[in-house]
């Protein structure tokens, strides 16, 4: 490994430049993008799907421009180590079950939770009534979701924040991982409460599969949660 692969510590600052840039774009893409493209005719759906498609989009962009500015080639090898994209074994299993039940349970928890304050406060979230139908672009955002976020935050960044702040990286991560959803500002001091734990277990482990495959259920229960009702119509 040259000097210039060598993984450096995010200093605070760093990392909040790092969570605020794409979460800025968020805001841009949630308020301008989105009500930009229903005016040629594209479908609330489409154009809601679209513009966070292109959030996604520049979370690869940066894996790719962070990786080639430490200098390592863009080969398969190089990004399964150096985004700790690792095989499960028996102790990764563990935490990743364990976790996802965890985080599945608080999540109904804090769902109820939010509902119950917006009843209160008569607040009615502006994606609630999104609909949902075009299910082979639903599953392509879907996807390009949980792959970027998981290798930008915990694969990249994370270890990088682990060299600064030791044993309380996880907080840093999870704290600024929550704020990047500034665009739905709504249900930030929810996330707050849960978002702790992907990057905790990606820490515990040194492995970004686990917090990978915990994202991937729960967004993607919430999803089949959501299209069933459409099946039974």
């Amino acid at each position: 490994m040259s000097a210039k692969e060598i993984v450096r510590p995010l200093k605070l600052w760093q990392s909040i430049l790092f969570f605020a840039g794409p979460g800025l774009y968020g805001l841009i893409a949630y308020y301008l993008l989105f009500p930009a493209l229903t005016q040629p005719g594209i479908s609330r759906e489409d154009a809601y799907n679209t513009s966070h498609l292109t959030v996604f989009i520049l979370l690869f962009l940066l894996i790719i421009i962070a990786i080639r500015v430490e200098g390592r080639p863009l080969s398969w090898a190089t990004l399964r180590d150096r985004l700790r994209f690792k095989r499960m074994d028996s102790t990764a299993w563990k935490w990743t079950i364990s976790f996802l039940l965890l985080y599945l349970v608080l999540g109904l928890v804090l769902n109820t939770l939010a509902q119950f304050v917006y009843d209160f406060l008569n607040f009615w979230p502006p994606d609630a009534d999104i609909p949902l139908t075009n299910i082979p672009f639903l599953l392509v955002v879907f996807i390009a979701n949980i792959f970027s976020e998981e290798l930008w935050w915990r694969g990249y960044i994370l270890p990088r924040q682990e060299l600064e702040h030791g044993k309380f990286a996880w907080i840093v991560n999870g704290i600024l991982w929550s704020f990047f959803h500034m665009f739905k500002w709504w249900a930030v001091p929810f996330l707050l409460l849960k978002q702790w734990m992907l990057p905790f277990i990606a820490q515990r482990t040194k492995n970004t599969t686990p917090p990978f495959l915990i994202h991937l259920t729960s967004n993607g229960l919430g999803i089949v949660l959501s299209i069933i009702p459409l099946m039974s119509s």
